[in-house]
């Protein structure tokens, strides 16, 4: 999975979560019951909100793209929610919420394992927030958001809040940066699409040339790669077809370098008339060896 593309070709409408916790006497890993309330965000044109689960049932209000409601329960196809005091039932996808839809509601969510000793689950964000359990080192949690510090997880059907940076994702990365160390590089080079091509520089504001782009690019995350395409071919390891290459990987053709972002596209100085620039298809030109710098 690209974390890359994922998170940044895909946007839903996103709102908070309202947690309310009933926290029970809790031993060992057993994480007390907790009772969750969601917010969820219209994300069609228009959404209707019917008195009953029915097509036919009268309708009680009319949201626009962007309205929020409380989800009061989850289901495949009709959810309960209120609206301005009034409680009725539409259809789950049209509603985002967090880490999904009203329907499918942890669709986003991603797989970590517990890599410190022990981890505590708490009831919100901050050290103050009540303490729900203790998971050990190994345990398998499913993140429902990521972010610097504080992060949502669920364990064993049930919610609460811990600190990312202690939970490895399977795709790469921690749910405090979800990033690959390749996915952080495709990033940080992609700020410069559209700046100028220029034969033997390196800056990425005023000019570079394809190797001058990738060398300092690389240079930002402290590696020291030559100015050179051809001499570009012997570093870091070799990645044995473009099917198994990696967002960050060097894509070396003859005469050229381009950064791999995966999904088959490339971000390249390809040239003084387009400058940086994204290219579809990574294979548009013979590929010679393909370079892998983060292991």
């Amino acid at each position: 999975m690209s974390h890359t593309y994922k998170r940044l070709g895909a946007s839903l409408a996103i709102s908070a979560m309202v947690l309310n916790f009933a926290v029970l006497p809790a031993a060992g890993n057993n994480i007390a019951t907790v009772d969750a309330s969601t917010i969820g965000t219209v994300n069609s044109g228009f959404l209707n909100i019917r008195k009953t689960k029915s097509m036919k049932a009268k309708r009680i209000a009319v949201l626009d793209r962007g309205d929020k409601v409380e989800v009061l329960s989850t289901g495949k196809k009709w959810v309960k929610v209120s609206v301005k005091g009034k409680t009725g039932y539409t259809q789950g996808r049209y509603l985002s919420t967090e880490s999904g839809t009203a329907s499918d509601p942890y669709a986003n969510a991603e797989k970590g394992t517990v890599k410190s000793g022990s981890l505590v689950i708490r009831t919100g964000k901050g050290k103050n927030a009540s303490w729900l359990a203790t998971v050990k080192k190994g345990t398998k949690v499913t993140v429902l958001t990521t972010g610097k510090k504080w992060v949502k997880v669920k364990v064993n059907g049930k919610i609460g809040y811990t600190k990312g940076n202690k939970i490895e994702l399977e795709g790469g990365g921690t749910a405090a940066n979800p990033y690959t160390k390749g996915e952080e590089v495709v990033n940080f080079a992609l700020q410069f699409v559209g700046n100028p091509y220029r034969w033997g520089g390196t800056s990425l504001t005023r000019g570079a040339d394809c190797s001058g782009y990738i060398m300092s690019v690389y240079r930002h995350f402290g590696k020291s790669l030559p100015h050179s395409s051809s001499a570009m071919r012997s570093c870091g390891t070799r990645v044995s077809s473009l099917s198994a290459a990696k967002p960050g990987d060097i894509i070396c053709y003859n005469g050229h370098v381009a950064l791999y972002m995966g999904n088959n596209k490339v971000v390249h100085a390809s040239n003084p008339s387009d400058g940086i620039k994204i290219t579809n298809n990574a294979a548009y030109r013979s590929i010679v060896t393909i370079r892998r710098i983060f292991n």
